[in-house]
């Protein structure tokens, strides 16, 4: 009986301990999670958007060297408008010129070339010698005389391929020259036909570089917007233990 009564009152002891040791870690637990819980003594600094770059960008996407200006640097501004004229008169002035040098090579073709003398018979070939390998789009007039239809691919079918330069007037069709030099008209057309396509290239590459321009102005007076008068930025965070909550034993949170 002494020694049950023994074993039993070790036991006993046990339990105390654990109980004591459990309670212990359980209180500590409770400090820790309510040390972290405390909210900031500080609150944190507000981030303010400054609506001024925003702004300042459209205004310079709009007209180049706006948001300059706004800012208060005149240079720039005054750059970046120079640079929009001049985009504005390179496109105009090249578009205009590519205009009249179409409408001459085109007048010039349509008096120098002829469908009806490059269309030697109903059988696919051409006064030329050799089959058709282009289409020429034609249409019958009321006086049922047939014709080409003068678009794009005409104006470039007459100038690029050998086959049609039996159309030209001036063919020789003797000649020991290459088929693209034995009709001056031809070569003469080209040559107009080309400084057309240059100059339309030349109003391309100005339009580009002045929308170019506009983007430029924009991301730069949005950037050269005065910062001073930002709020500085700052970050607070908080970070929670609950022992006592499961599906939120751990949470962060982080406010700027």
């Amino acid at each position: 009986m002494a020694r049950n009564g023994a074993i039993i009152g070790r036991f006993c002891l046990v339990l105390i301990k654990l109980k004591k040791i459990l309670i212990t870690s359980l209180i500590g637990l409770l400090i820790l999670s309510t040390a972290y819980t405390q909210e900031p003594t500080q609150p944190p600094a507000k981030l303010k958007v400054d609506r001024r770059m925003l702004k300042n960008f459209v205004k310079s996407l709009i007209i180049p060297g706006w948001g300059q200006l706004e800012n208060g640097n005149k240079v720039r501004g005054i750059l970046y408008v120079t640079a929009e004229i001049a985009g504005i008169y390179g496109y105009k002035t090249n578009y205009d010129a590519g205009a009249v040098k179409e409408a001459e090579f085109k007048l010039f073709g349509d008096e120098h070339w002829d469908y009806t003398t490059w269309s030697y018979n109903d059988n696919g070939e051409t006064a030329c010698g050799n089959l058709r390998t282009h289409t020429m789009p034609i249409y019958t007039d009321p006086d049922g005389i047939v014709r080409p239809i003068k678009d794009h691919h005409f104006y470039e079918n007459i100038s690029k391929y050998p086959e049609f330069v039996c159309g030209w007037d001036d063919w020789d069709p003797l000649g020991n020259l290459a088929d693209d030099d034995l009709s001056p008209n031809k070569s003469s057309y080209i040559d107009m036909r080309t400084r057309s396509n240059e100059l339309y290239r030349n109003a391309q590459l100005a339009g580009t570089l002045t929308m170019v321009n506009h983007l430029i102005s924009a991301f730069d007076a949005a950037l050269g917007t005065d910062m001073k008068s930002f709020e500085s930025t700052s970050f607070a965070g908080k970070f929670y233990i609950n022992p006592l909550n499961a599906s939120r034993g751990i949470t962060m949170e982080v406010t700027f």
